[in-house]
């Protein structure tokens, strides 16, 4: 979506002021700059953030963005550190309703204040150029004037406002001229045969004779992967492609398939990549850029191609060159095999949910639903720690609820990463629903040494061994060692409802 927001320089008589429309997924140093171009401003100074209303709310406190000193990986201010790192917040993570409110301070000791108010929400529209001005008051002071302003009481030039309108657009598009988010990096060749598969793809709409249980195998030729599609469309809602790719893809999908999904928190453990065929409207900007990029437009429901990336983990992302790459094989087989089913005996299709695609034999096995083996579980804590805890500590009697599990929190370590999802390790104490052990771990490790040595620290916490576990049945697998080692009995659950409630509160705490 397009924001319009008004931006005013404060205590300035008469009023100085510009109006702009922004891309909601620019950063607030994208909106730094677009403000530097606007007043022309000369950016030899420093400049801040300041969070005045968001999401339809006044803050209560300082909330501040600014720029990061990457040398000691921190935000400054006359030695306060910022809140938040401006080239990783975008514009719609804090500029959510209308009348939200943020306040930009440039030169901290000519303290020019700017008073930025989203005045409206708008779609984009074809053709333009944004960001751009749409209307501009006056003539802005001069770099370093704000003494003169204040004790000269130098007089503000009226100007022909439709050229120094003409003159900021010029000057933003010079600015942004090459701006496109890195989630699109420039691999054009590579895109445009993925488009053209997806536009294939959607002609011969290979839902009308399968439905998504019906499971297209193909084998990635650099990983030897195999690739579980899925094609969606056959109930007439959502429309496209679900590849899941390997054990992590198919045991999501043995999952879905057998309704043993029951946490939304399972769509964050998903390997795979998709095409969903939207409308118009469910495009983010950075969808819409790339399809322009390259020519496309369409018309109609269902017609607009969107293409995602799903890693157990992480945030749904933007295709890299890789994954281009590798989609644009999985469609062109996937539009053979459904060419292929189109053509055979509708009979012979009943009840094989599971089926093979085969390069030699070019026909269809039927797959086994056990693809994947379980490895043993190894040990990853010292045994003779283990038997000292065993000897050393009482029983704790209380039955326990554990859980290693993502937090809704996206986050990035450096600028235009991909965002990763946080893990917390939370255990709570079923009989006074209280919270005994937390932990907030990164994206980086082995998650069974992880848990393993978290569920020790747990113990030393606590300073006992829990008699009784309530766990979810894959962490049940990952802690058995240990708990056959202190003798703890894991009790398998489907929900574990205390922990999840207190999962709850923690995320609407986060900021």
């Amino acid at each position: 979506m397009i924001y319009q927001l008004k931006i005013t320089l404060k205590y300035i008589k008469p009023p100085i002021w510009r109006r702009v429309e922004v891309r909601d997924s620019m950063t607030f140093y994208d909106l730094h700059r677009i403000i530097q171009n606007s007043f022309d401003w000369e950016d030899y100074h420093l400049h801040s953030f300041d969070i005045k209303r968001s999401a339809g709310t006044s803050t209560n406190h300082l909330i501040t963005i600014g720029p990061m000193n990457q040398e000691k990986n921190q935000v400054f201010s006359f030695g306060f550190g910022y809140d938040y790192d401006e080239k990783k917040v975008i514009l719609k993570e804090i500029f959510q309703n209308e009348k939200d409110r943020v306040l930009y301070v440039y030169d901290f000791g000519d303290n020019w204040e700017h008073d930025i108010v989203l005045e409206k929400i708008i779609p984009e529209e074809n053709d333009i150029f944004y960001p751009r001005c749409t209307k501009v008051m006056r003539l802005a002071p001069e770099e370093d004037s704000r003494w003169e302003s204040i004790f000269d009481d130098v007089v503000i030039k009226e100007i022909d406002g439709k050229s120094l309108m003409n003159e900021i657009n010029q000057s933003l598009a010079n600015e942004f001229e090459n701006w496109l988010p890195q989630s699109f990096e420039n691999y054009d060749d590579d895109w445009s045969e993925l488009l053209d598969l997806a536009e294939e793809f959607k002609k011969l709409q290979p839902w009308k004779w399968m439905d998504d249980d019906q499971i297209i195998v193909v084998k990635d030729p650099e990983t030897e992967e195999l690739i579980y599609c899925s094609v969606m469309g056959g109930a007439g809602m959502e429309f496209g492609l679900v590849a899941f790719i390997g054990e992590e893809g198919y045991t999501y999908l043995n999952r879905l398939m057998t309704g043993n999904i029951n946490d939304e928190k399972e769509y964050f453990k998903q390997n795979s990549l998709t095409l969903n065929l939207v409308d118009r409207g469910e495009l983010e900007d950075e969808d819409y850029q790339l399809l322009k990029e390259h020519g496309r437009s369409y018309r109609g429901k269902n017609q607009w191609p969107m293409f995602r990336s799903f890693k157990p983990g992480y945030y749904p992302w933007f295709l890299d060159g890789e994954e281009v790459q590798l989609l644009s094989f999985i469609l062109d087989e996937v539009i053979f095999a459904s060419q292929y089913t189109k053509n055979m005996d509708q009979d012979n299709l009943a009840g094989r949910s599971y089926m093979l695609y085969t390069f030699d034999k070019e026909e269809y096995d039927a797959a086994s639903n056990d693809v994947t083996k379980k490895d043993e579980i190894p040990l990853y804590v010292n045994e003779l720690e283990l038997q000292h805890l065993k000897h050393s500590l009482k029983r704790y009697n209380t039955p326990l609820e554990f859980d290693c599990e993502y937090i809704n929190f996206p986050t990035q370590d450096e600028p235009d990463e991909r965002p990763y999802l946080p893990r917390v390790i939370l255990s709570v104490e079923r009989k006074n629903q209280l919270i005994v052990y937390y932990n907030m771990i990164g994206k980086d490790g082995d998650i069974t040494e992880t848990v393993q040595k978290e569920l020790v620290e747990l113990v030393k916490r606590i300073k006992a061994i829990p008699r009784e576990i309530w766990v979810k049945e894959e962490m049940a697998r990952l802690l058995n060692p240990i708990a056959k080692k202190l003798n703890i009995q894991l009790l398998p659950v489907q929900q574990l409802p205390l922990l999840n409630a207190a999962l709850k509160e923690m995320e609407q705490m986060m900021p």
